[in-house]
């Protein structure tokens, strides 16, 4: 009798220390996992303030100068905000994101990059039907051309349609021209 207690007890003793041995095990690896964690987290912010701080230096030196004119400052602003842009996704790339972030990133480096080609050949086709100056800025489902003039024909505008549509593919209802003066 003394032996059939012993042995339940025994069995009882040893569920007991598998489930602590088991909670301590995930104890453990929760711990490693929020270490992990912060310090990927932490790199990511000391990349960010590092970025940030590059771009604080630079931002104050790159202010844009309001004799330069709508479409030289214009152009300015956007090279600068499309520098930090493609730093940004570049660090997230650099930092070693998991599959699916790097994945993103990159689809959204190329995204902007074909977007940049697209804006800089439709800007320049459009100057070679004679406007000095030009500015296209895509977005998603989106094109906007704003022209250097104080006026524009019907045939002008349908000109700069036929570019836009040709070499961006958008459908005509997503196209926005205008004038800057």
């Amino acid at each position: 009798m003394k032996q059939k207690a012993w042995e339940k007890a025994k069995q009882y003793l040893n569920k007991r220390v598998l489930t602590v041995a088991g909670i301590c095990l995930l104890l453990a690896a929760a711990v490693v996992t929020n270490v992990l964690l912060n310090r990927s987290e932490n790199a990511t912010t000391e990349t960010a303030k590092a970025l940030q701080g590059k771009n604080d230096a630079t931002s104050v030196s790159t202010v844009t100068d309001p004799s330069m004119g709508f479409f030289a400052s214009y152009r300015e602003e956007r090279d600068n905000v499309r520098t930090q842009e493609l730093a940004y996704l570049d660090a997230i790339v650099a930092q070693g994101a998991d599959g699916d972030t790097l994945n993103d990133a990159q689809k959204q480096k190329l995204d902007l990059i074909n977007c940049m080609e697209l804006e800089l050949t439709v800007e320049n086709l459009v100057r070679g039907k004679g406007f000095d100056d030009v500015i296209v800025s895509m977005h998603a489902g989106s094109v906007n051309v704003i022209v250097g003039a104080d006026a524009l024909s019907d045939e002008q505008v349908a000109q700069i349609l036929d570019i836009v549509l040709r070499e961006t593919g958008e459908a005509a209802e997503n196209v926005k021209i205008s004038t800057a003066m």
